[in-house]
């Protein structure tokens, strides 16, 4: 055996992998990724991120980055076959997390920022062109490579399969597929615009042609992605370079764009039974796939990455017990589940409002998730019917300091008071590694009513709101329970 043994494994270097990778080895941690491909992805695939992302990039210091390297989306169209509006969703500049919402970037740039600031930690090893061909779900996880120059093994204390669609380590843990019944055969096509063109560069529009299903969506600076659902008996071959041209004249044309893919796809929505066998994790595409609708996909692959990373790292210093991974698939997965629902919801509006321009009656086989989304069905205490319980905290500047709130607690649990504490609170605080924060209670107005201190996890859920005393420290003990903490 070799004598290094990495704390964490991880197969696969796309967004979610190199990010997860980045968490990890920002806390201090060992890491190993093992990627079969060499480089960042040649060609756009995810194109949307959204404020919670950009949280999750700002514990790597590069927010600013990607959003400067990105476009803001203020509307999106549920249009007829003339682009005339049926509906409209406007798109706020920034929401409570202080950033946009919605924006746009192109991939091998945002892999590009992601990897670059991996750099900086030495504690991270990336090895490419190496494929793992065998697992032993052993102690610690064994992973058998092969490369180009000569075969090789890694140990490591956990592993996760960030590996896609496909994954290696969601068949070896023998995780089975629950298909939800929405495949579809679309052509995606990037384009970049190569003269300036009249064509909208803020608005995307999703086209219920009853002829065919289209999306529009304008990319950064002079990127476009385009999307056309396959019509009965359409296969790829029907795709010739002439009828692609065709499909894009609406947009643009030879003289003012290069296409820089096409390629027919199949999309599913689909949820993997079981996200982890012993030491073993899938995230991402590994454990869950979708429509491409709501462009949600990579977005909750992060949040599957922030909510394993937080816990690992916890459960390795020593500061939890080895069952609080028992909640990563507990809250992932319900929350996964609703945006697949969410995504196929979208596609059957657009079939809706395709057969309203024909003058035909069509209802949805289904409403949706049929719940409101409180984000986490598990991992807080207190009634999510608030609306903010259970959901993501607001971010917010702290007084003449020059950070803000994420910056000050990091990646620890944290308090929120607007009370003095009692000392026999503040112990217990120390004990369990809360940082606490006074604040005044009008910078939270709505998470102060009826409440003195807030509870937040190091994702930054808000996972309680007591006004008591007496209630925090039921909070605290439901807190310790939750989570396993060593105290």
């Amino acid at each position: 055996m070799s004598d290094k043994i990495f704390d964490i494994g991880i197969i696969g270097y796309g967004p979610v992998g190199a990010t997860l990778s980045g968490l990890l080895s920002s806390l201090g941690l060992s890491v190993v990724v093992i990627d079969k491909n060499k480089g960042v992805s040649p060609t756009a695939r995810a194109i949307n991120t959204d404020s919670e992302q950009l949280r999750t990039f700002n514990f790597l210091n590069i927010t600013t980055e990607v959003i400067a390297n990105s476009r803001k989306l203020k509307k999106v169209h549920f249009t007829d076959s003339e682009f005339n509006p049926y509906s409209t969703i406007d798109i706020p500049e920034k929401d409570k997390l202080g950033w946009p919402p919605t924006l746009l970037f192109y991939q091998p740039e945002l892999e590009t920022i992601i990897r670059s600031n991996n750099l900086n930690y030495k504690n991270l090893k990336i090895l490419e062109n190496a494929e793992a061909v065998n697992i032993q779900n052993t102690n610690p996880v064994q992973i058998d490579i092969k490369n180009n120059r000569k075969d090789s093994t890694v140990y490591c204390k956990y592993l996760v399969g960030c590996d896609g669609a496909n994954s290696f380590v969601r068949k070896y843990i023998k995780a089975k597929l629950i298909d939800f019944g929405f495949d579809q055969d679309w052509i995606v096509i990037d384009a970049h615009t190569t003269k300036q063109i009249d064509i909208s560069k803020d608005e995307a529009k999703q086209i219920c042609d009853p002829n065919r299903l289209k999306t529009y969506v304008p990319g950064r600076r002079n990127h476009k992605r385009f999307e056309f659902k396959l019509l009965k008996g359409e296969t790829k071959k029907d795709f010739s370079n002439k009828k692609i041209w065709e499909l894009l004249s609406p947009w643009i044309n030879k003289n003012n764009s290069k296409i820089e893919r096409a390629v027919v796809y199949k999309f599913h929505a689909c949820i993997a039974d079981k996200w982890r066998d012993k030491n073993i994790f899938i995230a991402g595409d590994a454990a869950h796939q979708m429509p491409p609708f709501l462009g949600a996909g990579m977005g909750t692959g992060i949040r599957d990455a922030f909510n394993l990373a937080w816990k690992i790292y916890l459960i390795i210093k020593g500061m939890a017990e080895e069952n609080l991974l028992e909640t990563y698939q507990q809250e992932r997965e319900p929350h996964a589940n609703w945006t697949i629902q969410q995504a196929k919801l979208i596609g059957q509006m657009m079939e809706q409002f395709s057969y309203r321009e024909k003058g035909e009656k069509y209802v949805p086989s289904s409403k949706g998730y049929g719940e409101v989304f409180p984000h986490l069905t598990k991992g807080y205490y207190g009634d999510p019917s608030d609306g903010l319980i259970a959901t993501p905290f607001c971010r917010f500047d702290l007084d003449h300091s020059g950070k803000d709130s994420d910056e000050y607690f990091g990646w620890n649990f944290g308090l929120i008071s607007k009370k003095k504490l009692p000392k026999e609170i503040n112990l217990i605080l120390k004990k369990m590694n809360i940082k606490v924060l006074s604040v005044n209670d009008n910078k939270l107005k709505n998470y102060f009513k009826e409440a003195n201190y807030l509870l937040i996890r190091p994702d930054k859920y808000l996972f309680s709101r007591s006004k008591t005393n007496s209630d925090l420290k039921k909070a605290l003990s439901e807190l310790e329970n939750q989570f396993s903490l060593i105290t």
